[in-house]
């Protein structure tokens, strides 16, 4: 075999190892779970609104499904910027500006005298300097009405006393102007103003001109115009403004058929949830988003508190199953066209049955567990359905809670149609607080709604019904409804041990009351604990008198046999119950139950006759213990040790209340010492509780009880007698 060969070979075998791993199934499943979710919430999108644009004529008439308070975003944001603009500007006072513009009048003319007295510079020169200085102003203020050449040779031509007067005029002018409040906005009027105070000085033309171009290259604003507090203004009037609301009512038409389309349309079908994104891809990516995030929630809840779920490929398949179920259930009744009637439609929510999943997850897998798929389903009703999804979503989480509540208390199979009723009274609660609490209720949708709700609960109830047989079976579930059907006394192997080995059948009764009041005592599945009791020895029915409770009447027939043959007789009665068990089709966990009812325990009695007849050398003790296994749940334990105590109390000749005690607590550190319960869970308080409830169950069973005489019936009637009632006798005492 080539190099080629072996490689290709070898990459064949691993990619097939991993293709049969555990792990890659697990994640293919998972894979293959959120994807079919994800398309079928993704679905909804596509299902519900329309997809408008501005300008668009209406295809149909568009009815809105609810009554509801919109915001009018365009009239709102009108009058935000109405308000905005009122708000006046905000400045801060300059207190230096005038110091500083007076300092720029006196630098305006250092430079013009400057240039007057600059030597070996001729007059032609001078004057276009000084051109170019008054030029510059001129144009930065945009002074048009002034000559700058022109002044340019009046100030090379004035005397300095002339110059001196001009400047000092500049400075009472350029006082006058600044005494009031100036912004830059201001600036273009007060350069007016300059050059109306200078004209009224009746100076030359020229002087009064070189008066209004000093003042205005030097005055500046003295109120600076603060932005951060002008901004924080106009954000207080904007808050200020009240959204302009308006009430759309249920079935109200938005748009008709055969009208344009306007902005206003579109906004108003975006608020009610009629209007589809355009962007298809953004909203499959939101929609993976969130049930990835509903994923990631179950996965803890069960990675924390469910391990032995989460590890069960079986059990993770079946609660997958049921949350499809529940979504596909709300996918159909969501799109119903109940007849032609919008306003009906619209109330669709209200009859999805999504209770079923977390009754059905109560009932199959565990209570707890039930009420996050309660959440769960809820957060995917609220997705399907449009309108009042916040209604939609806490009726369908109210009716699931309660539906679990209902079904965790369940000792009767009339229990499950109970539930129904339950549900139903759930939603109607939840809606109706959810339609009063909005402020505007509407009578008929009230009214509508809650027979809808009623509706649902029964529905539910019918699905839970119809469903349960056949998840019970296709998963090899073994539900409180199988239990509760396992416990009827008129199932054939009962009724058979009732009939054939009456003493174990009695036997096995008291067993289940005890081990189901240890359950309740320590936090175990007490109805699993009390059909296991009753399943517990049917193996017996084999060969039911060699089992001493039901020798009555008869001879021991051990007397005749060899201690090991007894031993061998009482120990097969483990292998002939889990063969009787699984033809009966009995549940997995009840043939555990007879399997492990006795662990490897010893059998005593047998065991100590071989010793006394046969010496310690010659006895192998293995030959006289059961072959197990010992107990691997506390439900199994409990049995052990309800059986254990019930044969060993039996045995008292006197039971006594320190007795029945004594006896129980040494036959449970018996079975502690023997190692009997080093593989299940239970804990040492655990213990103290059991012994402690097997001791009230037992005391009541064997309390004492009057001693009548046996001329009673003489006493009474000499009593009559005396007393002359011959009326009614009196009634036996208990």
């Amino acid at each position: 075999m080539s190099l080629f060969s072996r490689g290709r070979d070898w990459a064949w075998g691993k990619l097939i190892g991993v293709l049969r791993s555990t792990t890659t199934r697990r994640a293919v499943g998972y894979l293959f779970f959120f994807v079919l979710l994800t398309f079928i919430l993704f679905t909804n999108f596509r299902t519900y609104g329309v997809q408008l644009r501005p300008g668009q004529i209406s295809p149909r008439d568009i009815r809105s499904p609810v009554t509801r308070v919109i915001v009018d975003e365009n009239r709102t944001q009108e009058l935000k910027r109405q308000a905005a603009q009122r708000v006046k500007n905000v400045y801060q006072e300059d207190t230096e500006a005038l110091t500083r513009a007076s300092g720029d009048i006196d630098t305006f003319f250092g430079q013009v005298t400057d240039l007057r007295n600059a030597v070996e510079v001729t007059q032609t020169r001078t004057v276009e300097e000084l051109t170019s200085l008054l030029q510059g102003v001129v144009a930065e203020r945009n002074l048009k009405q002034v000559n700058p050449k022109q002044l340019a040779t009046y100030i090379l031509n004035a005397g300095d006393d002339d110059l001196e007067r001009i400047r000092q005029q500049s400075h009472k002018i350029l006082a006058d102007v600044m005494d009031k409040p100036i912004t830059e906005d201001a600036l273009p009027s007060v350069y007016q103003q300059a050059f109306e105070q200078a004209r009224s000085l009746q100076f030359a033309s020229e002087a009064e001109q070189i008066i209004a171009i000093a003042v205005c290259q030097a005055v500046r604003p003295n109120m600076i115009f603060d932005a951060e507090a002008t901004q924080k203004a106009v954000d207080e009037a904007v808050k200020k403004v009240l959204p302009v609301q308006r009430t759309i009512k249920q079935n109200q038409i938005i748009v008709r058929a055969g009208d344009p389309v306007t902005e206003e349309h579109i906004e108003i079908l975006e608020q009610l949830g009629l209007q589809r994104s355009g962007n298809l891809g953004m909203v499959l990516g939101g929609t993976g988003l969130f049930v990835l995030l509903t994923f990631w929630l179950g996965i803890e809840y069960l990675r924390r508190y469910h391990r032995d779920i989460l590890k069960e490929d079986r059990l993770m398949l079946l609660l997958g199953l049921v949350i499809l179920i529940v979504v596909l259930l709300a996918k159909v009744v969501s799109i119903l066209n109940i007849g032609g009637r919008t306003d009906v439609n619209a109330l669709n929510g209200y009859l999805i049955p999504a209770s079923v999943g977390p009754m059905l997850v109560a009932v199959l897998l565990d209570s707890r567990l039930a009420y996050m798929v309660a959440m769960i389903l809820a957060f995917y009703v609220g997705m399907m359905t449009t309108g009042n999804q916040l209604g939609f979503a806490l009726t369908a989480f109210a009716g699931g809670s309660v539906g679990v509540f209902g079904i965790s208390q369940l000792s009767h199979t009339s229990d499950l149609a109970k539930s129904g009723v339950y549900v139903a009274l759930a939603n109607v609660a939840s809606l109706l607080t959810v339609g009063v609490s909005s402020g505007n209720p509407e009578i008929s949708t009230l009214l509508i709604g809650s027979i809808m709700g009623v509706l649902n609960g029964f529905l539910s109830a019918v699905l839970l019904i119809g469903f349960l047989p056949y998840l019970e079976s296709v998963f090899s579930i073994t539900s409180m409804i199988k239990l509760l059907e396992l416990s009827n006394p008129n199932q054939p192997l009962l009724r058979k041990l009732l009939v054939e080995a009456p003493g174990t059948y009695h036997h096995s009764l008291i067993v289940g009351n005890l081990a189901e009041a240890a359950a309740e005592a320590v936090g175990a599945q007490s109805l699993l604990v009390r059909v296991g009791s009753y399943y517990h020895d049917i193996g017996k029915l084999k060969r039911p008198y060699f089992f001493i409770e039901n020798q009555i009447g008869f001879e021991n027939p051990h007397e005749k046999i060899a201690p090991s043959l007894s031993a061998l007789i009482i120990t097969s009665h483990i292998k002939d119950g889990v063969e009787m068990a699984r033809e009966a089709r009995l549940p997995k966990v009840i043939v555990d139950f007879i399997e492990q009812h006795h662990g490897t325990s010893l059998v005593k009695y047998f065991y100590s006759r071989a010793l006394e007849e046969d010496g310690i050398q010659r006895v192998n003790e293995e030959a006289f213990r059961y072959e197990g296994p010992k107990p691997q749940s506390k439900e199994a334990a409990l049995i052990m040790l309800a059986d254990a105590v019930e044969a060993g109390v039996r045995s008292l000749t006197d039971a006594t209340p320190g007795k029945i005690e004594g006896m129980v607590r040494r036959i449970i550190k018996d079975k502690l010492n023997d190692g009997q319960l080093e593989e299940c869970n239970l804990t040492f308080r655990d213990l103290a509780v059991i012994a402690e409830s097997f001791g009230k169950i037992l005391n009541g069973i064997y309390h004492a009880r009057i001693e009548y005489p046996d001329n009673l019936a003489e006493q009474i009637a000499a009593k009559e007698a005396r007393s002359g009632n011959n009326g009614n006798k009196p009634s036996d005492e208990g």
